[in-house]
């Protein structure tokens, strides 16, 4: 017979194992973040976040150049009917938008300086040949599409520091989102890899300060920014600026922004705007007359956006039963291939051998191009974009639609070619389905219509339907 002493000690060690196992699993039931403690630094916690992603895409029309690098949607070019690629379509699998991310933070000061350093890779590196910026003395490497999808590069995303002081005045240093169009607030809900077709999507090297004042005793922020960032090329020895202002709700809020993650963004106005100089390293511009010898060009870009919860958060935390409405305009020049990513309407980047002797090079493609007058010349890109995102009851279930176009404004300046795309347009569809919070599943329709400049082979179109999965962390 069991003594009492010996059951109750029997009782305290099995009390003690179930709350120890209680400690360990409890974070985990409570789906609260991960965290690594550095026990060097006190009250230094970092966070590791991210998400595996397998895509499984097919086009109606062979998309991809070459050895299938192109990924990302972007502002593609669509084959016309009477080329082979245009006959033909092609199949991609590929894990190279999974994401790994690291969050330090450490501890907040007695003054009320926050300091969080953010660092986030993906696998959609570039693989050619690492060399300088517009150096054209090495040979182009050949890549294998079994070495591009099966060896994935890593690629930083984010890299900066993040600076708050009394959750007024925020600075970020280093590589991040751009300011115009206030990204990443009014990105579309979409399973394709962004960005997509008249999107406004870019991160570079900045120096940003926000200054964030509270009205309307919370409800309502007032966010004001401005920033000096990378110019767009080495050559312009200035930096780009860009501005911009938001006015954002703290309670009526909806799901926007779908796709591995489920952000909740407020009813909100934005206007932004960029000033870009090219500043070129070449001559005066063969057979035509500057008064500074050089072809100096600045470019200008505002960005409108809107969110709109049509169908609120009950209480801005559930999201539940929300549909929400996000609008995007931007008009500009000299942001093609950097704001508007692969935007170039087919008209080619000026280089060296394009214009003089020693020519403006280099200038990346979408920026710039010769005018028929022989000019060096900004295009003129203008944009626009809206999708609906909602969420059924329960939060298992969302469906998103949308339409974007890009259009280049000033194309007839430039010599006509009938490889020159007048406008980009894009229609999509989805239905997600999130049965936990760490695993979605997506299902997406796309179409992708591109006008040329050819009478005889005007439209283009590509039929896009892709299969998306996510491993959240």
């Amino acid at each position: 017979m069991l003594k009492k002493s010996n059951v109750l000690e029997a009782f305290r060690k099995l009390a003690s194992s179930l709350l120890a196992l209680a400690m360990v699993a409890g974070p985990v039931l409570a789906d609260e973040p991960a965290t690594l403690n550095i026990k060097s630094i006190p009250n230094v916690n970092v966070r590791i976040y991210g998400f595996i992603e397998n895509d499984l895409i097919n086009d109606t029309k062979q998309m991809a150049t070459g050895s299938k690098v192109v990924e990302e949607l972007d502002n593609p070019t669509v084959p016309k009917d009477s080329t082979y690629a245009g006959q033909h379509g092609e199949t991609i699998e590929s894990i190279r938008n999974s994401r790994l991310g690291f969050d330090l933070t450490m501890p907040k000061t007695e003054n009320g300086l926050a300091t969080e350093g953010i660092f986030e890779f993906d696998f959609l590196g570039n693989q050619a040949a690492n060399i300088t910026p517009g150096q054209t003395t090495a040979a182009p490497q050949t890549q294998t599409e079994r070495d591009f999808f099966n060896n994935a590069t890593v690629r930083v995303r984010h890299a900066y520091l993040n600076l708050t002081y009394n959750d007024t005045w925020n600075a970020k240093i280093g590589q991040t989102w751009s300011l115009l169009g206030w990204q990443p607030y009014y990105f579309p809900s979409e399973a394709i890899v962004q960005p997509a077709i008249g999107q406004l999507y870019r991160r570079f090297g900045q120096v940003r300060v926000t200054n964030t004042t509270n009205l309307m005793s919370g409800d309502w922020t007032l966010e004001s920014a401005i920033d000096a960032a990378k110019p767009a090329e080495l050559d312009s020895a200035i930096p780009e600026g860009h501005a911009g202002i938001r006015l954002a709700s703290t309670k009526y809020k909806a799901v926007s922004g779908l796709g591995s993650s489920t952000p909740m963004v407020g009813l909100s106005l934005a206007a932004s705007g960029a000033v870009i100089p090219i500043r070129t390293s070449g001559a005066a511009l063969t057979g035509v007359a500057h008064t500074d010898a050089t072809p100096d060009l600045t470019g200008k870009v505002v960005a409108l956006d809107a969110l709109i919860p049509i169908i609120p958060s009950s209480d801005g935390k559930n999201t539940s039963n929300t549909l929400a409405l996000t609008m995007e305009y931007s008009n500009g020049t000299g942001d093609g291939g950097l704001e508007v990513a692969g935007a170039t309407g087919g008209i080619g980047a000026p280089g060296d051998g394009t214009i003089g002797t020693t020519g403006v090079g280099p200038i990346d493609s979408g920026l710039a191009g010769i005018s028929k007058g022989g000019n060096l010349d900004l295009i003129h890109l203008q944009t626009y974009r809206g999708n609906l995102t909602y969420m059924w009851p329960g939060s298992h279930f969302a469906n998103s639609v949308g339409y974007a176009d890009t259009d280049v404004v000033n194309m007839n300046d430039f010599t006509a070619a009938t490889g020159q795309i007048l406008r980009y347009q894009y229609m999509y569809g989805n239905v997600m389905y999130l049965p936990l919070t760490w695993l979605r599943f997506a299902l997406e329709w796309a179409q992708i219509k591109n006008q040329y400049n050819d009478v005889a082979n005007r439209n283009a179109y590509d039929n896009r339907v892709q299969f998306t999965t996510y491993l959240t962390f």
